[in-house]
């Protein structure tokens, strides 16, 4: 039974001088330090000062980042930048954006939501996680207990019975949050603390499951940090079993996935060699030149995977500029491995058996970039940068919670759900 609750979010304070779109960031797992930098000269009060502060040199246990961002936090509360709800309130929210011309309208829900074990089966993670994130939002999380960006939970309901409630809220009352930020995108956000409201949205999430989509770095933190209040306060910690979430429709219009592709940045191999080995497990043809980036998603998506497809595919860029179609080989009587994705068959085949990779190289990003823009990234590739790019297919939102129901993580990066949450619009303080 999945429990969501109200919170006493704590936001920026809504007056004439505050502008939303130079306070808000990207989630840190996206900032480069180009971008953390520019965040910094936006606004003296941009969360990118909790969120994802800069180290400095002279740094110590005593001044660090995480203390920074405590005091800062402190600071930013008191003198009422940032202000905190009186009542618990659940948080209705827009973000408009427009991707490849069509503009499109994703609705979803802030609220907290309780921490359960992934084997009790209430939240579901789909992604393997790396340690050194964990670390570093566990460190933020003891010095700050703020969330300050939500964990992206999926829900399934073909019937929209959120999104009708989100109309009967509209038609009422305007938005508290309303702008417009620097990419184009418009957010807003309504508060309800009608309690009829709340309490009907509460019993509609209790008999469903929730999928993490992104912040599973997040939400196990909150879970390590929850245990560790347990046994400092020697009780079940109440305030701190649960963490900020914001909940989408996997049947909602504006919930769009794609796919991340792989850069491998280090590796011996020479392409003909790499080619002889791939020969092995995939059929392989070069595309005709000058190939595009149309041409190659095309192909990709002539060979989309599923739970019973046979056909999966993967694209390879080379040194030599060639663009490679790789088609895995099966004739259809040998056991397909689970799951079936071409980020596994990429992790395990190629990965580990080919270029010998362990574990931890595999989530090493000096060795294994995950990019976003595959058709940039060739240029790494092009400039020496880089050894060779792997193009995938996006997963579909139905294949991924397949394979979470089963119990099955996918590899690390495989889906990229867009756009991301900023960070910045509700924030939640803990222990409370």
């Amino acid at each position: 039974m999945v429990q969501i609750r109200p919170i006493k979010g704590i936001r920026f304070k809504n007056n004439g001088s505050l502008d939303h779109s130079k306070v808000i960031t990207p989630p840190y797992d996206v900032i480069s330090e180009a971008v953390q930098e520019d965040l910094y000269q936006k606004s003296n009060y941009n969360i990118i000062r909790l969120e994802y502060g800069k180290s400095l040199p002279g740094d110590s246990p005593r001044e660090n980042k995480y203390t920074r961002a405590a005091a800062t936090l402190s600071d930013w509360l008191r003198n009422g930048i940032l202000i905190q709800e009186e009542k618990p309130a659940l948080y209705l929210y827009e973000q408009h954006f427009e991707i490849e011309g069509k503009r499109h309208v994703r609705e979803s829900l802030f609220c907290g939501v309780k921490l359960s074990p992934f084997e009790e089966k209430e939240i579901i993670p789909h992604e393997e996680t790396m340690s050194k994130p964990k670390e570093d939002r566990l460190e933020l999380l003891r010095h700050c207990e703020t969330n300050f960006s939500p964990i992206f939970g999926l829900y399934e309901d073909k019937k929209y019975f959120m999104e009708q409630r989100f109309k009967e809220v509209k038609k009422d009352q305007e938005p508290t949050i309303d702008f417009t930020d620097t990419d184009g995108q418009r957010h807003r956000v309504w508060i309800v603390t009608d309690e009829q409201l709340i309490e009907n949205l509460q019993k509609f999430f209790e008999d469903k499951s929730l999928l993490i989509a992104d912040g599973h770095h997040r939400y196990e933190t909150a879970l390590q940090y929850y245990q560790e209040k347990r046994e400092q306060m020697g009780t079940e910690a109440p305030g701190y079993d649960h963490a900020l979430i914001s909940i989408v429709n996997i049947y909602n219009p504006g919930l769009l996935v794609y796919p991340t592709y792989r850069l491998l940045t280090k590796s011996q191999l020479e392409t003909d060699y790499l080619l002889k080995e791939l020969s092995r497990q995939f059929d392989i043809e070069k595309f005709s030149e000058p190939a595009s980036r149309d041409d190659l998603i095309k192909w990709l998506n002539t060979h989309q995977t599923s739970a019973v497809d046979e056909n999966l595919a993967i694209g390879l860029y080379t040194p030599e500029k060639d663009l490679y179609k790789l088609v895995f080989k099966t004739t259809g009587e040998e056991e397909k491995p689970e799951p079936w994705l071409d980020t596994m068959v990429l992790q395990e085949n190629v990965f580990s058996n080919i270029f010998g990779m362990n574990d931890e190289e595999k989530k090493d990003e000096s060795v294994l970039e995950y990019v976003k823009d595959g058709w940039e990234a060739k240029e790494k590739v092009d400039s020496g940068e880089a050894k060779y790019l792997f193009f995938v297919n996006k997963p579909s939102v139905e294949e991924i919670i397949h394979y979470a129901e089963k119990g099955t993580r996918i590899p690390q990066k495989s889906t990229y759900f867009y756009p991301k949450f900023v960070t910045g619009l509700v924030m939640l303080k803990l222990g409370e």
